[in-house]
């Protein structure tokens, strides 16, 4: 059996390994054509590698592109149907309503903003009905209304927990736990 790679017009190593049965060994023979930098020829040279099982060469192949697969991020396991679609509804969410609390921590640095006002309404909105939830339950911090920094850890927590890097439904991809 012969194997040619081809990489950018240009022959790489060609093997020639003998038939053999499964478990014995095969002699495989290599030739590999390089670039003689002194005179500027082509050269090729030719290498044997005798009782090499290629069987345990392609196993060895493959093993290492599995676990190249399972370095880069890609998923490797059957998931639930409801699991990727959670994770690409809740990701946004959290962001979307991280970032609306640290607006609403801004706007509480200066009383005079009016929030029934068009760029600030569209950070209110969301965010009052959460609010006014806890506004009893935490008391202010040396004067300062700290519900929106209380809203804004549950959700950074919720996000790192859930859609991190080893977060929960990350995982869940990842490796079907």
């Amino acid at each position: 059996t012969t194997t040619t790679a081809l990489l950018n017009d240009e022959v790489l190593p060609t093997c020639i390994h003998d038939s053999a049965p499964p478990g014995a060994g095969s002699n495989v023979f290599c030739a590999t054509k390089s670039l003689d930098l002194a005179s500027g020829k082509n050269v090729v040279s030719h290498q044997a590698l005798s009782m090499m099982d290629v069987s345990a060469i392609t196993e060895a192949s493959h093993s290492l592109s599995t676990a190249a697969a399972a370095s880069s991020g890609m998923l490797l396991a059957e998931t639930e149907a409801w699991v990727q679609p959670t994770a690409f509804v809740l990701g946004p969410f959290l962001n979307l309503m991280s970032f609306a609390m640290l607006c609403r921590v801004v706007a509480s640095w200066y009383p005079e903003t009016n929030l029934n006002k068009v760029p600030w309404v569209f950070v209110a909105w969301p965010t009052e009905p959460l609010l006014r939830l806890v506004k009893g339950v935490v008391p202010p911090a040396f004067g300062v209304d700290i519900t929106p920094v209380f809203w804004l850890a549950i959700f950074t927590f919720l996000n790192e927990i859930l859609l991190g890097q080893q977060g929960l439904l990350v995982m869940k991809m990842k490796y079907g736990i």
